[in-house]
């Protein structure tokens, strides 16, 4: 009763906050809509997490169903649907965005894939406010057609809608999509019998980041999504999986091995990355099956998945050249890559503070207690989830672009998320316990309290961030240079440097092995946890951290500055490379001071003497003597001058250890220069060693 009374509540609110959220601007008040819209979400994320939890009666009883209810579907469906006109207005395309809607404009009113006269009529006005250019990358053949370097999948499945909605009907499609994904994740979970930790995972992968923030998204990795689980689903099928019925051995169940066959030969066509995700499925296939029925069902498998793989290579030297399209056979050897840049790769692509699954949604920190779970209660689900999830994120963190480029987080380990939240289920589970089988009432085993109340913290910080994502969609694209938009305006208004605390796989730190390694330890030891007193102090741990952050910024000493951060005062100058840059990662972090402009920092000291080392690179537009000038407030430090025709490289220059007075600043300054143009100091960073 409690429960349908907050529904109706939280239902209530979202309505009402909503309304107001559209009628700010009609009545004069349009700087409401931010903090109301905000309200809204939040109520929103409220209503439809009490409604899954009430539906846990429902889920029950369709116990060996072929599927879930469809409210299941509609649920998500209904959120993502509402959210749509929000993050248009809010929101102009970006990223590949452009692009894929321009391909589909091509395919809905040209009905070819040449864009280039999409490009001279600059149709991309049609869905944004500005014309685009082709992509780095998109092939043009010697007659003038131009093609998108992205696939067409995707784009034809929105062309209907595009052609009545135009970006709205396309949004609608994506919404479709992910909510058509999160429905399949909930039955792929009915390997479980339990189905409130069934109805935990569902939630956690509908309505948190990063998965909510794509629903709003044109991205082929949502179309991704959806064909990997479905094809996971027509294997559970096919082998009696989950409790699932089998399809028999007529024509439903040749018609389940095509509809598998297609899905795993569609998967390369969006991505040709994601060939490895078909070839994991497909595996799964060979390792479930029986002989007997193995080898009818890999004839299928290979007669519609050859003919389709080689279709796709054909293409791709058809259009692009080579057989892997805009991709190297070069970018296939994980093997030769050093293992130190795996590990930053694989690290930031659940931790990075910028574009990191955890650092996006808390939440998801339970995978790793989870996987622990999955190995002593369900090690089939877990090697099967490693089998697929594994290469992928191999792959990708090999490559420099591992954080997916200008887009949200998670963006290339997204078609790996839904098996990953599976891994959530058995954290989540109740079993029975043995040593209390005689006690009334207490047969069954809950989830440790140390889970259940870490969960609780999670879930909150979660949906303040996924509601910040929501009211600020623009700062789901996080900065280039590795910091989070919101923590860059936090910087800029309180002056300290929070980031220095915090993973980054762009900027490596200590923060970057060391927060991840007790996140995780705190997690798994949570799961060993059955005091409730014990569990709520381990539950607090997350929300101590945060309020002790700027406690910690105020007061550990500084041993490294980054001129870029929001933290530093500029009085001149630019960051370069400039926040989005092709391929960014391959250029050192800078900001440029040109002469006549100073930056300057609070500085936490660690010692009475210090000894600045700067990495830097002179920037000389003509002729004559360059100066860098350290400072503590007044007094100098010293000084570094750069002769015609020195080093014009990368290196690290270092000044005279000198006392540093309490309370001072650090001001680096390049003098004013007598000429035009001006030279300039291009500085990486600036390291402290104090005494």
């Amino acid at each position: 009763m409690v429960r349908r009374g907050i529904d109706a509540w939280a239902l209530g609110a979202a309505v009402v906050l909503g309304a107001i959220t559209l009628a700010a601007p009609l009545v004069g008040v349009a700087a409401w809509q931010p903090a109301a819209m905000a309200g809204a979400v939040a109520a929103g994320l409220l209503y439809a997490t009490c409604r899954v939890l009430a539906l846990e009666p429902q889920l029950e009883r369709a116990a060996g169903a072929p599927r879930p209810p469809l409210v299941f579907l509609l649920l998500p469906f209904g959120v993502y649907l509402a959210l749509i006109p929000w993050s248009i207005h809010e929101r102009a395309p970006d990223g590949d965005e452009p692009w894929f809607l321009l391909t589909t404009h091509s395919i809905a009113y040209d009905f070819d894939l040449d864009l280039a006269n999409n490009y001279r009529n600059q149709d991309s006005l049609a869905f944004m406010p500005r014309a685009i250019e082709p992509q780095p990358g998109d092939p043009e053949t010697d007659d003038g057609t131009i093609r998108s370097r992205h696939g067409a999948v995707l784009q034809a499945v929105m062309a209907p809608a595009y052609r009545i909605g135009g970006r709205a009907g396309a949004m609608v499609v994506v919404a479709a999509l992910a909510a058509l994904g999160a429905w399949l994740v909930l039955d792929l979970t009915a390997f479980s019998p339990d189905a409130r930790a069934r109805l935990a995972a569902y939630a956690i992968f509908s309505f948190a980041a990063p998965f909510l923030i794509y629903s709003q998204q044109i991205w082929a990795e949502v179309a991704a999504v959806v064909l990997a689980v479905a094809a996971f689903r027509w294997i559970d099928r096919l082998t009696g999986a989950n409790g699932s019925p089998t399809t028999g051995t007529g024509r439903a169940e040749w018609s389940t091995w095509v509809f598998l066959a297609l899905s795993l030969a569609v998967l390369p066509a969006i991505k040709l990355r994601l060939a490895l995700i078909s070839v994991a499925l497909a595996l799964i296939v060979v390792l479930r099956l029986a002989p007997a029925r193995r080898r009818g069902g890999l004839v299928v498998l290979a007669a519609v998945g050859v003919p389709s793989a080689l279709l796709v290579l054909w293409s791709n030297r058809a259009v692009f050249g080579t057989v892997l399209g805009m991709h190297s056979w070069g970018e296939l050897e994980v093997y030769r890559q050093p293992a130190s840049k795996l590990a930053l790769g694989l690290n930031g692509l659940f931790f990075d503070l910028a574009y990191g699954l955890v650092a996006c949604a808390p939440i998801w920190l339970l995978l790793f207690p989870g996987a622990v779970a999955s190995f002593r209660r369900n090690r089939r689900l877990l090697f099967e989830v490693a089998l697929i999830a594994v290469p992928t994120l191999l792959l990708v963190a090999s490559r420099r672009e591992w954080y997916g480029g200008w887009s949200p987080p998670f963006r290339y380990g997204l078609v790996v998320l839904p098996f990953l939240a599976l891994l959530l289920v058995p954290l989540f589970e109740r079993r029975p316990d043995p040593g209390r089988q005689g006690a009334p009432g207490s047969a069954v085993r809950s989830p440790a309290a140390g889970i259940v109340a870490l969960a609780l913290v999670l879930a909150l910080l979660s949906g303040a961030l996924t509601v910040l994502f929501v009211v600020e969609p623009g700062w789901t694209y996080n900065l280039a240079d590795g910091r989070h938009h919101f923590l860059h305006h936090l910087e800029a208004r309180t002056g300290l440097d929070l980031a220095r605390l915090l993973p980054s796989a762009t900027r490596a730190r200590m923060a970057t092995w060391l927060l991840p390694v007790l996140a995780v330890a705190v997690a798994i030891l949570a799961a060993r946890v059955r005091r409730r007193t014990v569990a709520t102090a381990c539950a607090g741990i997350p929300l101590l951290f945060l309020a002790a952050l700027p406690v910690l910024a105020d007061s550990l000493p500084t041993r490294r500055l980054e001129i870029e951060s929001a933290a530093v005062h500029r009085t001149g100058g630019n960051q370069e490379p400039e926040r989005w840059t092709l391929d960014r990662t391959r250029f050192p972090e800078a900001w440029v001071l040109p002469e006549g402009s100073r930056a300057e920092a609070t500085v936490i000291p660690g010692g009475d003497r210090v000894e600045i080392a700067v990495t830097l690179q002179a920037i000389r537009n003509r002729a004559a003597p360059l100066t860098l000038i350290a400072r503590a407030g007044d007094r100098e430090v010293g000084r570094l001058t750069f002769a015609e025709g020195g080093e014009t490289g990368w290196h690290s220059r270092t000044f005279p250890a000198a006392p540093w007075p309490a309370g001072a600043r650090l001001v680096l300054e390049v003098p004013y220069g007598d000429a035009m143009p001006a030279n300039g100091v291009k500085i990486d960073r600036v390291d402290l060693r104090w005494h």
